[in-house]
């Protein structure tokens, strides 16, 4: 019979399915522990499991005296380029199985040392288990090595060679558990469940090959009993964890149609209230009352005096100037809206505002390139933001404006503390969205009943109050506008995806700050007037529910399509401010990486760069990645990550935030910290002294407030 060796597809062929295997593998790593903690176990495996074959092959360690042939393709020294792919591919694998079978779970973080040594004994044991039959199949059939002894006590093999495996995989599963800093996974739930299925699949596609095909015929029945036991156990227990993965999400997901009929009748009361009856019925073409268009007015220079969480509820207004009927309803919408929730759990607050403000220049990047370009992705909600042309012709002032909330949010006691600034800027963005409704929709939305046709108004002009009320509005087909809906959906971008962005970029928190950040942009949620059903607790929550109301949004036809005007906009924006030529186009491979390819296709961003950016974005995401889990496994504050977004997060800021000649509308108490703590980003306290130097040749030398301190012109 004509050996395998003879067949000139045999050498490729291998070649190729053990690369496949290391790939399929390598995304089961990412998706389950994140990127950069797929590249560090990977770091470990590869070059540990090359050594300890080259050790054998030249000298007869670990497995016994042999050499291998060119069956197995290229080799770094006499070891093929396949085995050491191969040793990551198999204990990674073995790795998920002993997780499962002993922890039921695929994933264990923060495992203590006697449980990482049990995991990696039996993860070097289901390793071993795949080498009984392997390895005999490898030398009898595929002649891939030889044996120096032929009568080494198992089919042409050394029991020597077992104990070699076994003491190597043991070592490279011990040793990446204990120096792999596990990420949060890099993907949804439905591709975890996969994630965790593909070692069991590749597993158990082994054993069968080996059943069909295994030589000599003792190892077939070898490879059913030995392999067939691990992993019916694994499979056994996979199915359980499948179920309560997928019971985490919402079992009777919300009605999202009738959350976008549902306003916010607190402030929608206020502004009736402050506006009035139009002459005509609600949702009439009459014009609006004029007095009540001057009370608005002056509501809305009311608002500049809530400075302090803790005097809202006593607000009284200043001067002796305001009418009776404006300081009214004011007050009583401040004595109701300004009570923070009895669940708000301070210590997950006073975490969440460490966590973003520690993050700083990140935080920045992502709300710039991932949060603020999903807000675009709904039609109805970018139909809101068109209206007046805010995006499109003035993009910079309304990313200060987004600022301007999020900020004294997020600051050190910016919702808990009385002398916090949170509370109250929120709620002048709730009363402004009551008002977007009032006069987009000719007065309170709870009486309008009918669509209101475009140019439907009396009166001419051109800003912003005009331009509301002369928009029209599809009722039926849009719900409300800035509905419970929309509402939630732009609170999960500020905080599901700030979240998801992190662990994108292999920087993810642990669960207990994912869920800290979650709550606090929950508590700002309900000062907001958000509905408590449509708040989500945990990652998975969030991911199911943002999916939902994206594919919600997609299935409305809005023409004209206004999305991709302010995704090009906000684009256009980010790249004048960014003084370094080879990184101005990168926001719009960054914003897509982050975002997906469906969302950048949505608002209008899936343009291609110049061949230059796309090389140096494509090229860098590899490299980072790859170095970053290699540098975390000897210094776990490491990150080329954090410092490539810091970078473009300080060119970011200091066009559209530090900028005194076009400030950012904050009280002067509520500025002055945050320069402060702007003044602090300039060097980054997790990272080594070179990577902070190298910051700086990229950014600016010093504190990072020299442009807030310029005189404004």
């Amino acid at each position: 019979m004509t050996p395998a060796t003879d067949a000139s597809w045999l050498t490729p062929a291998l070649v190729l399915a053990c690369v496949g295997l290391f790939a399929v593998s390598l995304w089961s790593a990412r998706t389950l522990i994140g990127w950069s903690a797929a590249c560090g176990f990977a770091a470990l495996a590869v070059p540990i499991g090359w050594f300890a074959e080259q050790m054998g092959a030249s000298r007869g360690w670990f497995f016994g005296s042999y050499h291998y042939t060119n069956v197995l393709g290229p080799k770094i020294g006499d070891v093929p380029l396949a085995i050491p792919l191969m040793w990551f591919a198999l204990t990674w694998l073995a790795w998920v199985m002993a997780n499962l079978i002993l922890w039921r779970e695929p994933v264990v973080r923060g495992a203590g040392g006697g449980r990482r040594t049990l995991t990696a004994l039996l993860a070097a044991m289901i390793v071993t288990a795949f080498d009984l039959g392997a390895d005999p199949y490898f030398v009898f059939v595929l002649h891939a090595w030889v044996m120096t002894r032929t009568d080494g006590g198992w089919f042409g093999e050394t029991l020597q060679g077992f104990v070699g495996w076994m003491v190597v995989s043991f070592f490279i599963v011990w040793l990446a558990q204990a120096r792999v800093q596990l990420q949060q996974p890099g993907g949804n739930a439905a591709a975890q469940r996969r994630a965790a299925l593909v070692p069991l699949a590749i597993y158990g596609s082994g054993m069968v090959f080996q059943m069909l095909f295994g030589s000599p015929v003792e190892t077939k029945a070898i490879a059913f009993f030995a392999m067939g036991l691990p992993l019916l156990v694994a499979l056994a227990a996979w199915w359980p964890w499948r179920a309560s993965a997928a019971a985490q999400v919402s079992p009777q997901p919300l009605p999202l149609d009738a959350m976008a009929h549902q306003a916010d009748p607190l402030a929608d009361q206020a502004v009736a209230r402050i506006v009035g009856p139009w002459p005509d019925a609600a949702g009439s073409a009459g014009a609006p009352p004029a007095d009540g268009m001057a009370r608005l007015t002056q509501a809305t220079r009311c608002m500049s005096q809530w400075k302090f969480n803790g005097q809202l509820s006593g607000w009284v207004p200043a001067g002796g100037a305001t009418d009776p009927l404006v300081a009214a309803a004011l007050q009583d919408y401040l004595a109701q809206g300004s009570a923070l929730p009895t669940w708000a759990d301070a210590a997950k607050v006073a975490r969440a505002e460490e966590i973003f403000m520690s993050e700083g220049p990140l935080s920045c990047t992502l709300l710039f390139c991932a949060s603020l370009p999903q807000c675009y992705v709904l039609p109805w909600l970018a139909e809101v933001l068109h209206i007046s042309g805010q995006l499109e012709a003035h993009t910079e002032y309304r990313i200060r404006q987004t600022a301007a909330m999020i900020f004294p949010v997020m600051m050190k006691g910016g919702l808990m503390d009385p002398q916090g600034s949170g509370v109250a800027q929120v709620l002048k963005v709730r009363l402004v969205h009551a008002s977007v409704r009032h006069l987009i929709l000719h007065g309170d939305p709870a009486l309008v009943q009918a669509s209101i046709p475009p140019g439907s108004r009396a009166g001419t002009g051109s800003d912003m109050h005009n331009a509301l009320m002369a928009h029209g509005w599809n009722l039926q087909a849009g719900g409300l506008p800035c509905n419970q809906l929309e509402l939630a959906y732009t609170l999960l971008t500020f905080g599901y995806v700030f979240l998801q962005g992190m662990r994108t970029m292999g920087l993810a928190l642990p669960r207990e700050d994912e869920e800290a950040c979650l709550h606090t942009w929950n508590v700002m949620g309900h000062v907001l007037g958000l509905r408590p059903e449509l708040m989500a607790h945990t990652m998975s929550e969030a991911d199911e529910l943002f999916a939902r109301m994206q594919a919600y949004g997609r299935a409305q036809a809005v023409q004209p399509d206004v999305r991709p005007a302010l995704g090009q906009a906000l684009m256009g924006a980010m790249a004048r401010a960014i003084r370094i030529p080879v990184i101005r186009q990168l926001p719009v491979p960054l914003a897509q990486w982050l975002i997906g390819a469906q969302s950048s296709h949505d608002i209008g961003i899936d343009q291609r760069v110049p061949w230059l950016t796309r090389l140096l974005f494509g090229a860098g995401r590899a490299i980072v990645g790859c170095v970053d889990g290699i540098g975390q496994l000897f210094a776990p504050g490491f990150s080329l990550a954090r410092l490539f977004t810091r970078v473009i997060g300080y060119h970011l800021l200091s066009q559209f935030l530090l900028d005194q000649t076009r400030p950012i509308n904050l009280p002067e108490h509520v500025l002055n910290p945050l320069q402060a703590t702007v003044a602090g980003w300039h060097e980054e306290p997790r990272a080594p002294g070179w990577l902070n130097w190298l910051e700086d040749r990229l950014t600016t030398r010093g504190a990072w407030v020299g442009t807030m301190n310029r005189p404004a012109t």
